[in-house]
């Protein structure tokens, strides 16, 4: 998958767009990695268990917090420490993510940009919900940031 056109200006198929792309790039940066399981980062996390928070991340704003939803767990599985944790198999995580990426896709289609967050999730009052145009923006944000961070996790577990 390629980015979305140069020629894009509607923001909600930019939104949309860079979301799969993003969403996609994710999956190419983990196909063929080698122990995705493993970690060579000093803080501990594993591509696999990065893949289970990215999971989480689209579960948790847009179902959960936008659409109000209710959850288990919306923060994951999490070790003493607060860091993410994956007991499934590569395979598994990745199949949970894929099923939560199409959910967060018939959440958005049903909406609008400006559609507030319910009060569900975490904007309980007097903290004022965001529109579904912020969330798909800072989700995609948190999706560049963790490609960076894979990238990185890559070029380690290759030296």
């Amino acid at each position: 998958m390629s980015e979305p056109s140069k020629k894009l200006s509607d923001p909600r198929q930019l939104l949309e767009g860079y979301l799969d792309y993003y969403r996609e790039e994710i999956l190419r940066k983990l196909d063929g990695f080698p122990e995705p399981g493993l970690s060579r980062v000093p803080s501990g996390w594993t591509p696999v268990a990065m893949l289970k928070h990215l999971a989480n991340v689209e579960r948790r704003w847009f179902q959960w917090d936008f659409a109000g939803e209710q959850v288990a767990n919306p923060n994951g599985d999490r070790d003493e420490e607060g860091a993410l944790v994956a007991t499934e198999s590569p395979a598994e995580v990745k199949e949970v993510y894929l099923v939560q990426c199409e959910r967060s896709r018939q959440i958005v289609a049903g909406a609008s940009l400006s559609d507030v967050a319910s009060r569900i999730g975490r904007f309980q009052p007097p903290e004022e919900p965001p529109t579904l145009g912020w969330i798909m923006f800072h989700v995609l944000e948190e999706y560049m940031r963790h490609a960076g961070h894979l990238d990185i996790a890559r070029e380690l577990a290759e030296a």
